[in-house]
């Protein structure tokens, strides 16, 4: 995601720009600027914001970075990072859902040669959906 998705979602949540602006200590015109993608926040300002709009700082810390760099050499390596950060919360997000989601019990005579694979998959992502 953008600065501009992260900054926007914050401004919902506080009711406006100009308040989300006076929360993190930061003028109007400065949040313009970084949803215009013309500079990034400091990492202590990207870090308030993230806890603010609850997800992860580092998220929004790349976000910021990837911003202002200029550099292909270490805007590739921050993308690269940004990609590992988002794969380890979408395995943590469906880890958490298997993990939290009740489980049916199955009796073992239950199972017939005829209950397939694809019937075990299928039944996971009902499990999921639920």
């Amino acid at each position: 995601m953008e600065m501009k998705n992260y900054i926007e979602e914050g401004a919902k949540k506080a009711g406006s720009n100009k308040e989300l602006a006076k929360f993190l200590g930061q003028s109007q015109s400065i949040l313009s600027d970084v949803k215009a993608g013309k500079r990034g926040l400091p990492v202590v300002v990207c870090t308030q914001l993230a806890e603010f709009i609850g997800i992860d700082p580092i998220k929004v810390i790349m976000a910021s970075e990837l911003t202002t760099e200029k550099d292909e050499k270490k805007r590739k390596i921050l993308e690269s990072c940004f990609r590992k950060v988002a794969s380890v919360a979408a395995i943590t997000l469906v880890t958490s859902i298997l993990t939290l989601t009740p489980q049916q019990t199955v009796k073992a005579e239950t199972f017939t040669s005829e209950f397939t694979k694809i019937q075990i998959i299928r039944s996971c992502f009902i499990l999921f959906a639920e």
